[in-house]
């Protein structure tokens, strides 16, 4: 299975997290604000958005991966895809 996120996509993922955070955390003043310009240096358009994605993506295929051999090795499967 490949999931691969746009950065549109990744953008929604990226404030959601964040607002969650900022929302349902105990955190200081500082540690909100340091999350919300570090989620502002990742607006719409920019670079570090792009590398983001790029992260995001390479993190969910590895997850994905990981999961897909270790199914394979519970149901006694000698072959794992690589």
């Amino acid at each position: 299975m490949n999931v691969i996120l746009n950065t549109e996509e990744a953008h929604v993922v990226l404030a959601l997290v964040t607002s969650t955070v900022l929302d349902h955390v105990d955190l200081s003043e500082d540690g909100k604000e340091s999350i919300r310009e570090w989620r502002t240096a990742r607006a719409p358009g920019t670079l570090p958005l792009d590398d983001f994605t790029e992260t995001l993506n390479e993190a969910v295929g590895n997850f994905i991966d990981d999961r897909t051999r270790r199914m394979l090795r519970q149901r006694g499967k000698v072959k794992v895809r690589e």
